[in-house]
């Protein structure tokens, strides 16, 4: 496991063109950076090698239907059916390494920064973009391959951690506790690191303080921290609180790069083959009422069935953005029983998504909603507004765990409410190499 992951990181920046300048290696396995720009050059790398994991989550909820006439079903139709345990050889692996790929770029920068360049704005803001990407690969990890946080499950298996460059370094994984210890420390160095409050279009794939605060807010909302979820998305909003208005002419999709409310747009979260296998469930499709203009823009029929317009090419990426920072506030509130809070963001964020009536007609229903009507309705919010953008499988896993019914070619299986499936197992190539994983 140790060399099969720094070896294949080596391999890995060989081949990326942002590195080839600076892959000094001295000895083998250790990369030597100099100046700010092979710093960058080493972030970037960081940045380019992140998975596209979430593409592959959608798979797994009540998002999609599995298109059996594609030739890529046969890589993703035990995705669908959430055979992890004994898929098919042909059957696309969850990522896993390259995630430490990801992760071995942000130590170099790390631990060798310092030695080699004086502290200045620039230098800062790398190694804070280091600290933040290290965590969030961790913390990406945990929502995949390990249970919830809560305070029963503190000694429950976590995920390996990787914070040095050390090639004989045990990846055995620590526990859930010491796992988000981990990353909380490093969200916090990161971000008093930062002095970019906000990244411009065409770069914002990097981490700012924007991205920070909306990267503490997920993480604390993951967490059931309602107050620090809440606190931490308002941190966000005052650098930029705008959102997409879809009754505009000519507004973009929210989850496009170049949105007044993107904050960061790193990840790819509908890769052509997951496209290419899969429609939209009639679940999701049916959960837009009239006047709902997300449908017509969200979607697209092709023949029978309806497509996504939300992905397939990297002006779509995204990690963070507004609309899901106003539902987190809403959310907590809801949960804190500050229900005209809950309700004032929550409308917010509906005016810019509904037709004019349509918008009068939600805000007079909600407004008399009860407390547990209310959070429903925040969660359908969600459920609707980042379809497809990766995060459901994770809202499904934190909250009930409903039970789901996929069908293909012929199987029908069902995910029990509180299935242990909702806790991906670890791919078995990545067990092979490292038997520790199981620890």
């Amino acid at each position: 496991m140790k060399k099969i992951i720094y070896f294949g990181m080596i391999m890995t920046a060989s081949v990326l063109t942002s590195c080839n300048k600076y892959l000094d290696i001295q000895p083998v396995g250790t990369v030597i950076p100099a100046s700010e720009s092979d710093f960058r050059g080493l972030m970037t790398s960081s940045y380019v090698g992140f998975p596209a994991h979430k593409s592959y989550l959608s798979l797994r909820t009540d998002e999609l239907l599995l298109d059996e006439s594609s030739t890529d079903a046969a890589r993703t139709k035990d995705i669908y059916l959430w055979n992890d345990q004994n898929p098919d050889p042909a059957t696309t692996a969850y990522p896993y390494l390259a995630f430490y790929k990801s992760i071995f770029y942000t130590n170099q920068i790390i631990s060798t920064i310092d030695e080699k360049l004086v502290s200045n704005a620039t230098v800062d803001q790398i190694k804070g973009e280091a600290y933040l990407m290290r965590a969030y690969a961790h913390f990406e990890l945990l929502n995949c391959y390990s249970e919830i946080y809560s305070p029963n499950n503190l000694g429950l298996r976590g995920v390996p951690l990787s914070t040095k460059i050390d090639l004989e370094q045990r990846f055995v994984p620590a526990s859930l506790d010491d796992s988000y210890v981990q990353v909380l420390a490093d969200m916090e160095k990161g971000t008093a690191l930062l002095t970019v409050d906000d990244q411009a279009k065409g770069v914002n794939y990097r981490f700012s303080k924007r991205g920070a605060y909306a990267m503490a807010s997920r993480l604390h909302l993951y967490r059931g921290e309602w107050q620090a979820a809440a606190a931490a998305a308002q941190k966000a909003l005052a650098i930029n609180n705008k959102l997409v208005d879809l009754n505009a002419a000519g507004s973009k999709l929210p989850n496009d790069f170049e949105s007044e409310e993107m904050i960061m747009a790193l990840e790819k979260v509908s890769i052509p083959e997951v496209r290419s296998s899969s429609f939209i469930s009639s679940s999701l499709l049916s959960s837009y009422s009239d006047g709902d203009l997300r449908k017509g823009r969200y979607f697209q029929k092709r023949g029978g069935d309806y497509i996504s317009l939300k992905g397939g090419e990297n002006r779509f990426n995204v990690s963070f953005r507004n609309a899901e920072l106003y539902l987190t506030i809403a959310e907590c509130n809801a949960r804190l029983g500050n229900t005209a809070e809950a309700l004032k963001y929550l409308s917010v964020l509906k005016k810019s998504r509904f037709s004019a009536d349509a918008y009068t007609q939600e805000a007079k229903a909600d407004a008399n909603l009860s407390k547990e009507q209310l959070l429903d309705a925040v969660l359908l919010e969600r459920k609707r507004e980042l379809a497809l953008e990766g995060l459901r499988w994770y809202d499904l896993k934190r909250t009930t765990r409903p039970t789901l019914t996929h069908t293909s070619f012929g199987r029908t299986v069902t995910l029990q409410q509180n299935d242990p499936r909702y806790v991906i197992r670890y791919p078995q190539e990545a067990i092979d190499n490292n038997p520790d994983l199981l620890k």
